[in-house]
């Protein structure tokens, strides 16, 4: 999963490499969420939390296994491990890149990783 943040908006993609090169599976960017309500704030740590949720839900929808991993369900902060739903397919996994952004404390790339991992992933 591959988190990049710009100036106006927050890039969010799911890549997996061949050996002719890589290939992505699906994206979403922060200006999408346009469609749901938000005009504004397309950066903060909000819109790339809806980034990491809107990019989670649809590759799994890709994927058929929406109705499967539904999901953080209850908007409540708490730990949500989508190993612990009892399934007959594995869950998608991926491993976060975060590229040349400091992993602080309350950065915007763990906003899209939570919201990702909210939605399933």
């Amino acid at each position: 999963m591959v988190i990049r943040l710009t100036c106006t908006k927050v890039l969010a993609q799911i890549v997996y490499a061949t050996l002719k090169g890589d290939r992505v599976l699906c994206q979403a960017t922060s200006t999408e969420l346009k469609k749901f309500g938000l005009t504004a704030g397309l950066t903060n740590y909000a819109s790339a939390y809806a980034t990491g949720l809107l990019i989670a839900r649809r590759v799994l929808k890709n994927l058929k296994m929406d109705t499967v991993y539904k999901g953080q369900t209850t908007v409540d902060g708490k730990e949500y491990r989508v190993e612990d739903e009892s399934a007959e397919r594995r869950p998608f996994k991926c491993v976060l890149d975060v590229g040349i952004v400091h992993t602080t404390t309350g950065n915007r790339v763990f906003g899209a990783l939570k919201g990702a991992v909210d939605g399933g992933i």
